[in-house]
């Protein structure tokens, strides 16, 4: 049989070579504080350490010139893995091995000091949270050249040379202009971009990316692709960390698929992906929307998950939902553009489309396209420079707010980044009764049974409410914005790349989730997704977006059938979901 995964996935290097990272009996252990209700076993316990395993035994190599990609869910132990290569598994880690050697170096053993040379020099680090790891007061040219200056002999000149061609490498548009801005002023996957730059500066020998496209569009996603593989053919290893398993298919070499802190299973990305052993791994693959029709559960009961599954090449067909349905918003016209260091940027450019009642509209585009200057403009967040927005066949915007204020519960938001929508000191209870009340409290004891329904419909336990968001799981605080969203019983949700942080099998929870709530309260949704595989399964009609304009739109069945803007060509013949379709 010659399926997709057998087409996409590679078979290894093309000859034995030098192993660049070894890995043997792999522990991580950090204190565990958690109580155990056992007065006694406690007492006895004191002055002990009492740990908890969360890499129990772990076991690989990566070689030079080949790449290895680790699976599995958040909390599995993966990400772990790989920041303890080097010396960054936390606070409080004891790690413990047979052998974790990178290039010869025993990692176990060097001090502070040449751990700080490894990284960035030997070992290229690029972490999954950009915003985060970028210095947010510094223009993200100086942390490129920081490198530079640390790993390598340039002057300040060539310094600045290389730093820009290191942009332009991983596809950042307007290199020089962007080397000069802070992370806050660019885009999520401009802020990523940049990230893997400043990640491979060092020309290292192994580069360990744990999540490197969750932010990135298709096309710049097969773009960082094709970059982490030419650096993997120029015989660089790589370490691979994702949750998305079509990025794992287009470069792995090997898979290897985590779950508990252990390795469950270990081969091709064929032999993983399209001939699962463990129950686990056929979980992780029945969970991917990539095929799945309108519709179609992706987060069924373990037993259920096909033994035999594999990852689908094209979409199948869209929901038949009515097209005459309400029109609950209508967009005509809109415009905005920002002036930027002396330059104007044109977010939106006579953008208009309409949002019915029960039916999906996915936006999808590349970082920077507008998607998000649109779904903010839809909000009142942006004044837009023209065009109307109309809801319920009123006028929305321009309104002033003040006028906007009493219909604004109509339109629900549920945003990327869950964690930094919410006031930290906030528990989740509090934050429910602020989206209940409309901000008249944030006691929970007076909505008390509003929030339990609430966190009951998203399907988490009222007790969640005593909690506060940072200490929730991904998929948690996702669901803990879809219940703020629902509290004012909104007509219209806009959903801003509501899954793209989380693993396959939690992302295939929230969209059953929001595919669910669609259905039982007729809630029209603007999906902002720069996956295809998610636009496709969850859309009934799909806008392509382009440098501020809609330059295709159309039923998510057909619309990557026969495109004929360019750009949308290049959109299905970047993703891995739509390519092979084309080929067809």
């Amino acid at each position: 049989m010659s399926g997709p995964i057998e087409q996409m996935g590679r078979t290894g290097p093309a000859g034995p070579a030098e192993p660049v990272l070894s890995v043997r009996d792999l522990v991580v252990a950090f204190p565990d504080r958690r109580g155990t209700g056992d007065v006694e076993q406690e007492r006895r316990a004191r002055g002990r350490r009492r740990e908890r395993r969360v890499v129990d035994g772990v076991s690989f190599q990566v070689a030079a010139g080949e790449c290895v990609a680790i699976v599995g869910e958040s909390g599995s132990g993966k990400s772990v893995t790989a920041r303890s290569i080097v010396g960054l598994a936390g606070e409080g880690a004891r790690v413990t091995a047979t052998e974790l050697t990178v290039a010869g170096q025993d990692v176990l053993s060097l001090s502070g000091r040449r751990l700080r040379r490894l990284r960035g020099g030997t070992v290229g680090l690029i972490a999954q949270d950009a915003l985060v790891s970028l210095d947010p007061l510094r223009p993200v040219g100086r942390e490129i050249g920081d490198t530079l200056a640390l790993h390598t002999d340039l002057d300040a000149a060539a310094r600045r040379t290389r730093t820009i061609e290191l942009l332009e490498r991983v596809g950042l548009p307007d290199a020089e202009l962007r080397a000069g801005q802070r992370p806050g002023q660019l885009s999520g996957g401009q802020r990523q971009r940049a990230l893997i730059a400043a990640g491979i500066a060092g020309e290292p020998r192994l580069v360990v990316a744990d999540e490197p496209t969750t932010a990135l569009d298709q096309p710049v996603q097969a773009g960082v692709l094709r970059l982490l593989g030419q650096l993997r053919d120029d015989g660089t290893g790589v370490l691979l960390i994702s949750h998305d398993l079509s990025v794992v298919l287009g470069i792995a070499d090997r898979v290897l698929v985590m779950t508990d802190g252990v390795v469950v299973e270990e081969g091709t990305p064929a032999e993983v992906f399209e001939r699962p052993r463990h129950p686990y791994t056929r979980k992780l693959v029945a969970a991917v929307p990539a095929g799945r029709p309108r519709g179609t559960p992706l987060s069924a009961p373990l037993a259920e998950a096909p033994p035999e599954a594999a990852v689908p090449a094209s979409a199948g067909p869209a929901s038949a939902g009515p097209a005459s349905a309400d029109v609950l918003i209508e967009a005509a016209g809109l415009a905005r553009t920002f002036h930027v260091t002396g330059r104007e940027i044109v977010a939106a450019d006579d953008v208009s489309f309409s949002l019915r009642a029960g039916r999906t509209l996915g936006l999808v585009g590349e970082s920077g396209s507008g998607k998000s200057t649109t779904a903010r403009l839809l909000l009142g967040l942006e004044r837009p420079d023209a065009g109307t927005v109309t809801l319920l066949g009123e006028p929305w915007i321009p309104l002033p707010e003040a006028r906007r204020r009493p219909r604004r519960p109509l339109v629900g938001a549920v945003f990327q980044d869950a964690l930094s929508s919410f006031d930290p000191r906030w528990t989740v209870g509090a934050v429910l009764a602020d989206a209940l009340t409309r901000g008249r409290t944030t006691r929970p004891g007076s909505v008390r049974a509003e929030i339990a329904d609430l966190l009951d419909t998203v399907g988490l336990d009222p007790a969640v409410a005593t909690r506060r968001p940072l200490h929730l799981s991904g998929g948690q605080r996702q669901r803990v914005s879809v219940a703020r969203a629902l509290a004012a019983d909104p007509r219209v949700l806009i959903l801003d790349e509501p899954v793209s942080a989380l693993d396959v099998s939690v992302q295939a929870q929230v969209l059953d989730l929001l595919d669910r709530l669609q259905r039982e309260r007729n809630l029209a949704y603007l999906l902002i997704t720069h996956d295809l595989g998610v636009a496709l399964h969850m859309s009934d009609d799909i806008a392509v977006m382009q440098q501020g304009r809609i330059v295709a739109s159309g039923p998510a069945a057909t619309i990557f059938d026969d495109p004929q803007h360019p750009y949308v060509r290049l959109l299905r013949d970047a993703s891995p979901v739509t390519a092979q379709a084309g080929q067809d």
